[in-house]
């Protein structure tokens, strides 16, 4: 009777070592299967990292192009704006020129017409004269 008790305390102790096996084992199989899920959620981040890579290199392409087509509107812009400033003192440097030369048309018109009607007035003296001389 003492070998049936004995076997079975060893019976019940390799009961709970199996026990003990199978919880340890579900824990590893639970530790795996998080790790599978933890390893699959890295790498669809990674995969989400890239695209994110991806699309901030075209912002950077698109923003290097924009700032390129920016610094030539803006090259372009100062060119014009300088040519026109030029034109502008050019038209006022010809006015100018213009309003000199009218002013003296003008002078000269005047002087001109003075002496026209100095004339005329001389001419009615002398025909006043006339008249009171006949008169």
């Amino acid at each position: 009777m003492l070998l049936v008790t004995e076997a079975q305390a060893q019976t019940a102790e390799a009961i709970k070592a199996a026990g003990q096996a199978a919880d340890t084992l579900m824990q590893y199989q639970a530790v795996g299967a998080f790790a599978i899920l933890l390893t699959i959620a890295l790498g669809w981040q990674s995969w989400r990292n890239m695209k994110l890579q991806d699309r901030c290199a075209d912002l950077a392409s698109q923003l290097a192009t924009i700032a390129a087509n920016s610094t030539s509107a803006i090259a372009s812009h100062a060119s014009a704006t300088d040519r026109m400033q030029a034109a502008q003192a050019t038209a006022a440097e010809t006015l100018r020129d213009q309003g000199a030369e009218t002013a003296k048309e003008i002078s000269e018109l005047r002087h001109a017409q003075n002496n026209h009607l100095a004339g005329v007035n001389a001419v009615m003296e002398l025909l006043a004269r006339q008249r009171q001389g006949a008169a």
